[in-house]
């Protein structure tokens, strides 16, 4: 589980009854699921997530989750062979098509025929049409996968974009979204496996503590997910607009249905669904490496609105702090501390307030990308295959931004 879009594959895999909550972790790629086993079983949940095509592991509650997971492996150095074979047959078509156009333009872009279509030389567009196919290929099977779900995730957005920008004659341009999205997969899946190594390095087991039962996600994660639910059906709905309204107008069919190719690829937020909880995780794992424990990012968020770096500034965000020698239970604190420094609170308020900063900063940085290429694609100053490569690049900026959190 490497995005937003397979936990939402998996949290459709799994309504059915019995289930009483879902708690999701992108960085310790887990889910816990609390269930009434009255009414189902650990093995059938198990078997619902493998369904969608992904690998599942059960662990019980409490577990220390290890990366015991090769098939997850395997699956990203085959991919790496499809996308380098993908690249290969993508220059192979330029090269031939740029040596049969009038200029580098046109090998990339295609010329335009007689019917106001775009034309490429004849070899080439076999070879573009073999590398679109290539780069699609191990996307294909999570891309059906999500269509049984009725779910309109990056993978089948992205199979629709090449397809669409073939069925317009925009064959090269097919190709380098297969090839960039390929690429552009693998650097996203290499963000967060970095995030969960580099978390493992500090607590010394891959990550799994931050949605526990008892851990109060922060509000900004949740408004996150409520905007997400929201914005890719939105955005969808436009892109069907983007194709319909104009050409009624101007008689540009081709043309609008490119520019609604580019909104379909920007409907996907993973990029801004991630860039909460990687950031969450690793201010609370530099902190609990410190010897300051905070139970999630609810707590921590309210930490970064006190006035003053003082156990009486916190009270007043209504967080409770206690110390770890103290003989009081600590199921109802929200924050543990040594005690043994007394710079612990002046730490944990200044990083805090970092932290909600480089949350605000990762999230602007995930909208701004988004907006800013839809407006690009209704004007046309954006084309399909930069926009694959802004979306799925802003998930890597937003994880690494992130990942400072990391020095405390």
């Amino acid at each position: 589980m490497d995005c937003a879009d397979e936990a939402a594959l998996i949290r459709r895999a799994l309504a059915r009854p019995g289930i009483e909550a879902l708690n999701f972790d992108l960085v310790g790629r887990r889910v816990d699921v609390t269930f009434n086993p009255d009414l189902t079983s650990a093995a059938a949940l198990t078997a619902a997530v493998a369904a969608t095509g992904l690998a599942a592991h059960a662990h019980e509650a409490g577990d220390v989750v290890g990366d015991d997971h090769p098939a997850h492996h395997h699956h990203h150095d085959t991919a790496q062979w499809w996308a380098a074979a993908s690249g290969a047959v993508l220059m192979a078509g330029w090269l031939v098509d740029g040596f049969h156009a009038d200029s580098w333009v046109e090998a990339v872009f295609g010329f335009h025929n007689e019917h106001g279509g775009h034309s490429h030389y004849p070899y080439a567009a076999v070879a573009y049409g073999v590398s679109a196919a290539t780069g699609l290929w191990p996307m294909l099977p999570r891309a059906i996968t999500s269509l049984r779900f009725g779910r309109l995730d990056m993978h089948v957005l992205v199979c629709l974009s090449a397809i669409g920008a073939a069925a317009v004659g925009q064959w090269a341009e097919a190709a380098a979204v297969a090839f960039l999205f390929a690429i552009a997969h693998l650097l996203e899946a290499w963000s967060i496996d970095r995030a969960r190594h580099a978390v493992a390095a500090l607590v010394g087991h891959e990550p799994g503590w931050s949605d526990d039962r008892g851990h109060e996600s922060a509000p900004v994660e949740r408004w996150v997910e409520r905007f997400a639910a929201i914005y890719t059906p939105v955005v969808t709905l436009a892109a069907f607009a983007v194709v319909l309204i104009p050409p009624v107008i101007d008689g540009q069919w081709g043309v609008w249905f490119y520019r609604g190719l580019i909104f379909l690829v920007l409907a996907c937020p993973c990029a801004l669904v991630i860039s909460t909880p990687v950031t969450v995780v690793a201010a609370l794992t530099s902190a609990a490496r410190r010897g300051v424990l905070c139970k999630g990012g609810g707590p921590l968020e309210r930490i970064a609105t006190a006035k003053a770096p003082t156990m009486q500034a916190m009270r007043e965000t209504g967080v409770a702090v206690q110390c770890r020698t103290s003989p009081e239970p600590l199921d109802r604190v929200e924050v543990v501390l040594t005690c043994d420094r007394e710079e612990d609170i002046e730490f944990l308020v200044t990083h805090a307030k970092r932290a909600l900063r480089v949350i605000r900063q990762n999230v602007t940085i995930a909208l701004a990308t988004k907006f800013a290429f839809l407006v690009f694609a209704v004007f046309g100053a954006a084309p399909l295959w930069l926009a694959v490569l802004a979306d799925t690049g802003t998930t890597v900026v937003v994880t690494l931004n992130g990942l400072r959190l990391l020095r405390a």
